[in-house]
This record gives C-alpha cells, structure tokens and sequence, in this order.
C-alpha cells in the first residue's frame, strides 16, 4: 500500500516503540531505538469530541503534529512526574500535509465528558514530511486526559 509523494521521499515506518498519552491529549509513537516520535496534540476542550474525527494536517488550530528526534532516549522526559533533562534535540518538523483520525468509544467520551482519563486510538494517513512519509499508522488506545505531577 504506498502513497504518491515527492520525488525524493522515502515512506517510513520507524514508529514500532512504545505509545505515550498525557495532557489534555498529546499522544506520542515512538520510534523502536526510543531517539523519536511523531506526537499528536489535539485541543479537545476547544472542539467537541466525538466518536470519529479526522483533520487534514495544518488545516486547523486544534491539531498539532510534529515529529522530533533526538540524540539519545527520549521516553524519560515525556508525561514524566520526575523532571528530567532533555537530551540534544537534532530534528523537529511538521508535516506538510496528511490526514489525521481519531477515534473514541462513547464510553471513553463519556469518561472525557466527566474529566477522567480516557483512551484513544490515532491513525496517521499519508502524513508527508519534507523528506519522509508514514503512509499509515495507527495508535491504539492511549491514554490521555491526565497531567503529570
């Protein structure tokens, strides 16, 4: 299954690692090494939240994706209770264009609705870096709706 990119752009699939959630809703996938993730930031107090939602990349403020790598491990820094330091910090992007899929059981949407943690799943679809794509990717349940500390 491929998608048409830029002359130039390779397809990756990278992001086999764990799955991160924490905030409001900030899921993170990273990458099997742990050096980076693509993360997904999604303002679910300013839009509603239903059971199935998709968003063009850059098409709205409520979505934010980013992918970063880093020189070393990065999971202990990310939704961490500890403050701990950041390691170097070698590439950060947004994607140029891509679609974006949430989806959210209406019993998590009504554990959402109530202020509790819930679990989302976030699929990636033909997300065009500058010189990279992840045709598709998705994310299951992740937990989100909580603050670290």
């Amino acid at each position: 299954m491929g998608c048409a990119v830029n002359k130039g752009t390779k397809s990756m699939h990278i992001f086999t690692g764990h799955s991160i959630g924490c905030g409001d809703f900030i899921v993170y996938k990273l990458s099997e090494d742990n050096r980076e993730y693509v993360s997904i930031a999604f303002n679910a107090k300013k839009a509603e939240l239903r059971d199935f939602q998709a968003y063009g990349v850059g098409k709205t403020d409520i979505l934010e994706v980013r992918r970063r790598k880093y020189r070393e491990p990065i999971s202990p820094a990310i939704c961490n209770d500890v403050m701990v330091d950041k390691p170097e910090l070698i590439l950060e992007e947004s994607p140029k264009e891509g679609v974006i899929e949430i989806l959210v059981s209406e019993e998590e949407r009504k554990k959402a609705m109530e202020n509790k943690g819930y679990k989302v799943t976030i699929v990636l679809k033909k997300v065009l870096f500058e010189d990279s794509a992840i045709d598709y990717l998705r994310i299951e349940n992740v937990f989100v709706g909580w603050l670290p500390g």
